[in-house]
């Protein structure tokens, strides 16, 4: 695919084009209506596209205001080890209240305060956390997604991690993996801090990993010139040896609301900047390819997804290449209800997305005695590619001592 020289690629730029009438036009429309919204961002982006230049969140980003409210603190239950886990509560005073716990950072729920309505999947209290293992909501890592084989190579020495998938697969970090441990909170200012330190050989990754997740909520968007809520998660890691390392989030929405029951009704947008990745139907790994999504059902844009995931066998469990780079955001997905009423915007500096449909959900009560079925919640997962580590073509995920890992992924909220 041909470059454009700013980190974004020629491969459906006439779709993109399009769609960036479209922003434009529904941008003017928000205003007018002084809804709240992350529209100017998209103008930013694509006036930025236009001169031929890159959109830096660490210029636009630490230029949000940011909220005044701190976070409220509240007991979350304990697990079976008797260990306490915390539940923080933000309520950003422009129509968003936010939940997180420090079990494995997952977001519990994102709340439109005018209905109160909740569109994450997830429960009541830590308990279900521990017991249920779909990564709801939670940061995933050492390397998520699938690696083949549990195995990697760096510098001609092999590596086994554990087979936590169908005894043949490494899946999102392994058995504990970053999401089924309680990381260290500390509020700092308007801002959560989560530190963890995964010990050397844990699944079988080399190396002792220092991690920090800082969370904070905005208010302005870039440049102060129009209210917004905005959620960034900046992700920092270094570690003492060579290692792999993918980290992304793991929320699982229902923009109709998470106790709606199936989610196909909402309707997604995915940015594809320069394609999607097909995958082996038997392992459910990539390819190695990349391919154009037009007159494919993976050319989603402002789709019901009832409508084009009966063209995709078994659901959706694909990523999307954006042709990103650290340190420079692009839109990745937006999800609305099935009214457009209520949407979320993912934006990240991660090579790719990954969209799951929740194939294999099956009948779990979650929040409020919510029954999550197949197809309850849709999965976006700002990330490098699956099995990246076994792939030469693919972006590396190879992180060297004496480097840091720096990812950040953003969700915009729009009513």
């Amino acid at each position: 695919m041909g470059s454009l020289g700013n980190g974004y690629c020629s491969e459906s730029l006439g779709r993109r084009m399009v769609g960036t009438r479209f922003v434009v036009m529904l941008f003017m429309l928000e205003v007018f209506q002084t809804v709240s919204c992350a529209s100017i961002q998209d103008e930013e982006i694509v006036i930025r596209e236009k001169r031929n230049e890159s959109y830096n969140p660490s210029a636009d980003l630490n230029d949000f205001r940011e909220v005044l409210r701190m976070w409220k603190k509240e007991s979350f239950g304990k697990l079976k080890s008797g260990k306490e886990c915390s539940l923080y509560t933000a309520d950003t005073g422009t129509g968003v209240r936010i939940s997180i716990t420090d079990y494995g950072i997952s977001l519990v729920s994102f709340v439109f305060t005018h209905s109160e309505r909740d569109v994450l999947l997830g429960f009541d209290d830590v308990t279900g956390y521990e017991k249920h293992d779909f990564y709801s909501g939670c940061i995933v890592g050492r390397v998520t997604s699938r690696t083949a084989n549990g195995k990697f190579h760096i510098d001609d020495k092999e590596y086994q991690l554990s087979l936590n998938n169908n005894n043949d697969t490494h899946l999102h970090g392994g058995f504990v993996g970053l999401s089924r441990v309680v990381w260290d909170c500390q509020i700092v200012g308007d801002t959560l801090q989560f530190s963890h330190t995964q010990p050397d050989g844990t699944d079988g990754y080399p190396g002792n990993m220092e991690l920090l997740v800082t969370v904070s909520i905005k208010t302005k968007s870039p440049g102060g010139r129009i209210p917004g809520t905005f959620l960034s998660l900046d992700m920092c890691a270094s570690c003492d040896q060579a290692t792999p390392v993918n980290l992304t989030f793991h929320p699982y929405f229902n923009m109709d609301g998470q106790e709606s029951g199936c989610a196909l009704d909402n309707k997604l947008t995915v940015f594809d900047y320069e394609g999607y990745l097909p995958m082996d139907p038997d392992t459910i790994l990539p390819t190695g390819e990349i391919l154009p999504t037009r007159g494919t059902p993976f050319n989603l844009d402002i789709s019901r997804i009832r409508d084009v995931i009966g063209d995709v066998p078994g659901g959706y469990d694909h990523s999307f290449s954006l042709c990103s780079k650290p340190g420079f955001l692009v839109p990745a997905a937006e999800i609305a209800s099935k009214d457009e009423r209520y949407r979320i915007r993912i934006l990240t500096d991660q090579p790719g997305i990954h969209v799951y449909s929740g194939n294999y959900l099956d009948g779990t009560e979650g929040k409020g005695g919510a029954v999550y079925d197949k197809h309850a919640g849709i999965a976006l997962e700002a990330q490098n590619f699956p099995n990246a580590v076994n792939v030469p073509s693919f972006p590396s995920c190879i992180l060297r001592k004496g480097e840091e890992y720096k990812r950040n992924i953003t969700f915009s909220f729009c009513f």
